[in-house]
């Protein structure tokens, strides 16, 4: 019986599991924009980011800190059947085309069991597809071998599950990019002994939607989970009180919409601590808020719709305000050890990255991203001259916040903080 469960982003992290990025990354690189990167970084510099992340989490806090892979081959390596099912999962991501495939297919699920289980594994996360080419002459054969989607995201350990009150949510991610995650990582918990409440089956949710605040719970709907998964989740996946229904707000200073600024709801909003939130104050009040609340007969019934902030605000939580360039550099997306304590990344280092890119974006079109650029300049400047990067504000200091800071400004790159690296499957 698994012990995965959650019911406040404050309580003490016990564990979490996370995916170093690796090889698939470097083809998101080949493209950013296709593999849903805010820009192009460092990869070498973002797997040693990755790495200072767990020492800090390890070392710093005693926080079991998992790697997903190493879950997968190790449960493998122990149980016939768990191996058996990676063997099928292999056989089924590569696929043959061209003159001699059915032989080159026959072959590999004749090696498959005698491949080393490392091998499998790359297999399942690159799902490669090779055709041949047959020229005049023995064994001429040029193999051309492609990639079908790589899970240039996976490292982003948050979306394809959310942990709340009963046990582990399965995702079912928004974009095609993304769309095979959850099989992988469905499977690794399964082989772990961790077995998931419930499957996302309709419409679809994403783990960074989901925020656990003891009493109640916050799922966000927009562009990446939809109103039909968060439906099924009230009906199935968690027994919350009460459980507000966040829509997603149109970023105040675009011209257009762009879903990718704040493309989950931990990417305006966090929890740091028991009755404390951090957030992007004109986001919060614009978004729109659905509570449901629980009834005797374990059903949710909406109850009434209100604002975001002013909900809140009637739960006595304190909010601690971000500029718009600081929740464009991650601000709320750290990660909460215990209550008042945080591991969060280097906003003012991010700062300039962000705000290279975004003029970038201002210039190729001033209509949907000038204001945004020059609130954000102005950000800039002021937050500089004063040294008040977030959590660096007195007001965080007056709440007792203490923040470990840990340099993310590569990996942030790729559309995603500590809390996005993370999936949490233990709080006390």
């Amino acid at each position: 019986m698994g012990r995965a469960k959650a019911t406040a982003e404050w309580n003490p992290l016990r564990r979490v599991v996370v995916r170093r990025p690796g090889l698939e990354a470097f083809f998101g690189l080949l493209d950013p924009f296709s593999s849903l990167y805010e820009r192009v970084f460092s990869l070498e510099r973002a797997q040693r980011e990755h790495d200072e992340l767990v020492h800090t989490l390890r070392r710093g806090f005693g926080v079991t800190v998992q790697y997903l892979d190493e879950l997968m081959l190790e449960a493998a390596g122990r149980h016939h059947d768990v191996l058996d099912e990676m063997v099928r999962m292999a056989t089924e991501s590569i696929l043959f085309n061209g003159p001699g495939s059915q032989r080159a297919r026959r072959e590999l699920i004749g090696n498959l069991p005698q491949m080393d289980r490392e091998v499998l594994l790359s297999i399942i996360m690159l799902a490669p597809s090779i055709s041949f080419i047959k020229k005049r002459g023995a064994r001429n054969i040029e193999p051309f071998t492609t990639l079908r989607v790589p899970l240039t995201n996976l490292f982003f350990m948050r979306d394809q599950q959310a942990v709340g009150d009963k046990g582990i949510i399965i995702s079912r991610m928004a974009k095609p990019q993304r769309r095979r995650e959850t099989q992988i990582t469905s499977f690794a918990w399964r082989a772990i002994g961790e077995a998931p409440v419930m499957t996302v089956s309709r419409g679809t949710f994403e783990g960074g939607d989901f925020l656990p605040c003891g009493d109640f719970a916050l799922i966000g709907t927009g562009d990446r989970t939809s109103p039909a998964a968060v439906q099924e989740i009230l009906a199935q996946g968690i027994s919350f009180p009460e459980v507000v229904v966040v829509h997603q707000p149109r970023h105040p200073l675009l011209g257009t919409n762009d879903p990718m600024v704040n493309m989950h709801l931990d990417t305006y909003l966090n929890f740091p601590g028991d009755g404390l939130a951090v957030g992007y104050p004109e986001m919060l009040t614009a978004a729109r808020a659905e509570v449901y609340r629980r009834t005797s007969e374990g059903r949710y019934r909406r109850v009434r719709q209100t604002r975001l902030l002013r909900y809140l605000e009637e739960q006595r939580f304190r909010l601690i305000p971000i500029t718009t360039l600081e929740q464009m550099c991650y601000a709320t997306n750290f990660l909460t050890v215990r209550n008042r304590s945080i591991v969060v990344p280097e906003v003012g280092t991010n700062a300039e990255k962000v705000l290279a890119n975004l003029h970038r974006a201002a210039e190729v079109n001033p209509a949907k991203y000038q204001r945004l650029f020059q609130r954000a300049v102005q950000d800039f400047n002021e937050l500089r001259s004063t040294g008040t990067f977030f959590p660096n504000k007195k007001v965080a200091r007056d709440f007792g916040i203490e923040a470990t800071r840990v340099p993310l400004s590569n990996i942030t790159g790729a559309f995603g903080g500590a809390h996005c690296l993370t999936s949490t499957l233990e709080r006390a």
